[in-house]
């Protein structure tokens, strides 16, 4: 049975995905994950590195921004979390559910979510995430990987590092200086994880 959620406005939007049948398992503390129908914490368990697959229209001059932000990530878990295997990936145009975890550079997007800077799609069985697909506004921002000289430059990194921690399975958090907090300003930069994301990494990706 298909479930989906959509998390979205500034940062970004996370459709999610397909449960398994089993026996009541036990709930589980959500620390900031995506929970499926029983409670349990939706992640990729042990199936780390994550292999990630670059479009080619994803430009690639900014493919060491891409780069950082996984690494900040695998600073926090102290041990690889993605393996980027293919940066010139043709097949599809945008996301589709079929098995690979596409990183997509998007000159398109839909009219009604002009405020959406990137959105990122989970797909899951059981507890365990199976893809899970991002998608990068470029139809409604411009982005900077150092300092922005354009009116309404995203800071790309932090973008991204957000945009991982979806991949991950956590989900939006506010109140507090989290990087999976639910809105991005222009020009700001959020590069450093929050002691409630490390925290949270600590549940799954020990």
């Amino acid at each position: 049975m298909l479930r989906y959620i959509t998390f979205g406005f500034c940062m970004a939007g996370v459709i999610l995905g397909l449960f398994a049948c089993a026996p009541n398992p036990k709930a589980e503390e959500s620390c900031n994950f995506v929970q499926n129908v029983y409670g349990q914490r939706i992640s990729w368990k042990d199936q780390v590195p994550i292999p990630l697959i670059v479009h080619a229209n994803f430009p690639r001059e900014y493919l060491p921004a891409l780069e950082r932000a996984t690494k900040v990530w695998e600073n926090a878990a102290g041990h690889p979390l993605f393996t980027i295997v293919s940066t010139n990936y043709k097949e599809t145009a945008s996301p589709a559910k079929d098995g690979k975890s596409v990183i997509y550079w998007l000159n398109t997007w839909e009219a009604d979510k002009p405020t959406e800077q990137a959105r990122t799609s989970i797909y899951w069985v059981g507890d365990q995430i199976r893809e899970a697909d991002l998608r990068v506004n470029d139809k409604n921002f411009d982005f900077y990987t150092d300092t922005s000289t354009i009116e309404k430059g995203v800071h790309l990194e932090s973008l991204l590092i957000h945009e991982l921690g979806h991949v991950l399975g956590l989900k939006h958090i506010d109140g507090s200086s989290s990087v999976m907090a639910t809105y991005l300003a222009l020009q700001v930069k959020r590069e450093s994880l929050a002691t409630t994301d490390k925290d949270a990494m600590a549940c799954e990706y020990k």
